[in-house]
């Protein structure tokens, strides 16, 4: 069917990923010391914006790139000198550590960019490398005037220059058509080389060509969790399958004698320590698999790497005590990193549900007939003992853990819906229904009902805040339990605060108290919140593999509010390709296309 895609021209207003792997700012401000802007002009080689410092005048020039963006910097001066400039790499202006504060503040926290250089006539300096900053902020530290004549970028991320290679979402609410781009600029600053992990690319995380990790900026690992909703937007973005296989086998390489494997990539001495005692994340590092091979039908990786799966589960069952996976001081980091729960967890359990089940079918799918069945009865068995000692059936949703009945979590109860725990409509609509009454926030949902900590409600970052790892997982239970405006509701308080935000083109680890930026160790570009650009092309695009690849897929758009919807999800020998719109008289039209030798299970219109 011809003539499907209307809107494609569109694109080219929303797409944020560089031309070129040589990235130039957008404009240039001129500042006072204390970061206040001035004066602002669109960047060229001839705005001859200056640096001074002298009695009278203290002044600093800002970079602004218009995105978030990442590499090595490079700065060409003009006329004039200074004996001393500092430079400072920042995500957000509410990341700028004013002059007083810089060199205290870069010995006590790594994360602080902020570099010193001379700044003569005609130099070219070369700076190291950022794995993520938006702005670049030059200021003088002695005396001196001195114009800056160039500035650029040589931008390392993940690059896709050609946009008639990518997927695409498009609808009649710009703010979801920013968020579907600001989740793939999101997933491709925080696809990089290996070569080039931990803060500010210093060490070797892994093999291949690409990796997926969590944050651009901070830390540069491959966290395992991190890599479940960025490889889902792999798939119906840019494709790039390889790096999520190679990002599962940068972590498996590292898999202990007892199944335990390292929730991240070998990196820094703080991130290998950190990463010995997530007990969850084993649990992610299968269910990723599986969503692999059901996304790409890779059977070869899936043979190579069962064994690695079998070793995860017996470690995951040597975890348990009484039927249920236990918190101990061995295993108790978790997703949420700065909340200990203690007891038997909801979030855990469900995790490992999941896992069971997702090793079940990879069983299956390999030949392994009598190890399936023995992963499904196990699964049988554990949630049985979820129900029993961690369903409350007066309220009608999970607990937090059987050492604290009194907190009601969003990951376990959003997990439960998604993993098929739950298959009651009832009892999933009493959970959607108690989040929002007790979680919902104007910028999105937060992850628990009552706070961990009463006494210390700031100082703890995952304590009863947004966090949009997990608002993808409760969106997710909204689409699959058919509550379809929810779960948009839910898109547009959390991604599309952030994208109406600073720095814009990116989205954060986690949202503070009020919604806003939550202090300097906040990531403002992490892989984990890209989640949003699968859930748009899955369920308001609508469309969704059935079985194993894209050899058949379904085509179920959700228009809810909107007055249409278009675009495209890369499968082999080129797009599944929809548009749906609404009719003047009622209904919804809907039309797609597919390359040769895909079959079309089905087209339903959704209003």
């Amino acid at each position: 069917m011809a003539g499907v895609l209307k809107e494609k021209g569109m694109i080219k207003g929303y797409w944020l990923e560089p031309d070129s792997r040589r990235v130039e700012p957008e404009a240039l401000a001129v500042t006072t010391l204390g970061g206040k802007v001035l004066q602002r002009v669109p960047y060229s080689d001839a705005a001859g914006l200056e640096l001074r410092a002298s009695a009278s005048r203290r002044h600093g020039i800002l970079v602004d790139f218009g995105r978030e963006v990442g590499g090595f910097p490079h700065l060409v001066f003009g006329s004039g000198k200074c004996r001393r400039v500092a430079v400072q790499a920042i995500e957000s202006m509410e990341h700028m550590v004013k002059p007083v504060l810089a060199e205290g503040a870069a010995i006590a926290d790594p994360l602080i960019y902020l570099h010193h250089l001379k700044a003569l006539p005609g130099r070219h300096v070369d700076l190291p490398h950022c794995g993520g900053f938006r702005y670049i902020w030059l200021y003088p530290e002695h005396p001196g005037r001195v114009t800056l004549r160039e500035v650029w970028v040589d931008y390392t991320p993940y690059l896709t220059t050609d946009k008639d290679a990518c997927g695409y979402f498009l609808s009649s609410d710009d703010l979801l058509n920013r968020a579907w781009f600001a989740g793939l600029h999101t997933l491709e600053m925080c696809t990089v080389d290996p070569a080039l992990g931990g803060i500010h690319g210093k060490h070797r995380i892994g093999e291949g060509e690409w990796v997926l990790v969590d944050g651009a900026r901070r830390d540069r690992l491959i966290w395992t969790a991190d890599i479940s909703p960025m490889a889902v937007a792999t798939y119906v973005s840019n494709n790039n399958t390889r790096a999520v296989r190679d990002s599962l086998l940068s972590l498996v390489a590292h898999q202990e004698k007892n199944g335990y494997i390292p929730a991240c990539s070998p990196g820094p001495l703080t991130g290998r320590i950190a990463g010995s005692f997530f007990g969850d994340y084993v649990a992610w590092w299968v269910v990723t698999l599986y969503q692999y091979y059901t996304h790409t039908g890779d059977r070869e990786t899936v043979g190579e790497l069962f064994p690695a799966i079998k070793r995860a589960l017996h470690y995951l069952h040597s975890q348990c005590s009484r039927g249920l996976f236990r918190q101990t001081p061995f295993n108790m980091m978790e997703w949420c990193f700065t909340v200990f729960r203690l007891g038997k967890p909801m979030y855990t359990n469900v995790m490992y549900y999941w896992a069971l089940n997702s090793a079940s079918f990879l069983a299956h799918e390999i030949g392994e007939e009598d190890v399936s069945i023995g992963y499904v009865s196990r699964a049988y068995r554990l949630s049985e003992a979820i129900e029993r000692e961690l369903f409350d059936e007066e309220l009608g949703v999970f607990i937090d853990t059987t050492a604290d009945r009194g907190r009601v979590p969003q990951d376990g109860n959003s997990l439960a819906i998604i993993s098929s725990l739950v298959s009651e409509p009832d009892v999933a609509k009493s959970i959607l229904h108690r989040f929002r009454e007790s979680l919902w926030e104007e910028w999105g949902s937060t992850n628990v009902d009552v706070p961990y900590y009463r006494l210390t409600p700031g100082l703890q970052p995952h304590n009863k805040r947004v966090i949009p790892f997990m608002n993808n997982y409760e969106a997710l239970a909204r689409f699959i339990s058919g509550d379809d405006q929810g779960a948009l509701e839910l898109v547009r308080r959390c991604w599309g605060t952030m994208v109406q935000s600073e720095p814009g083109t990116t989205f954060w680890e986690w949202m503070g108290r009020t919604g806003g930026v939550d202090g300097r160790l906040c990531s403002l570009c992490h892989g984990w919140s890209s989640g949003v650009v699968s859930l748009l092309s899955k369920f308001v695009l609508g469309i969704r593999p059935v079985g194993v690849g894209y050899g058949r897929y379904r085509v179920d758009p959700c228009l809810v509010d909107l007055e249409w919807v278009e675009g495209r999800v890369p499968v082999e020998g080129g797009f599944v390709e929809v548009r749906a719109e609404k009719k003047k008289k009622g209904g919804v039209e809907v039309n797609a296309r597919a390359p040769r030798g895909i079959e079309i299970e089905g087209i339903t219109g959704g209003s």
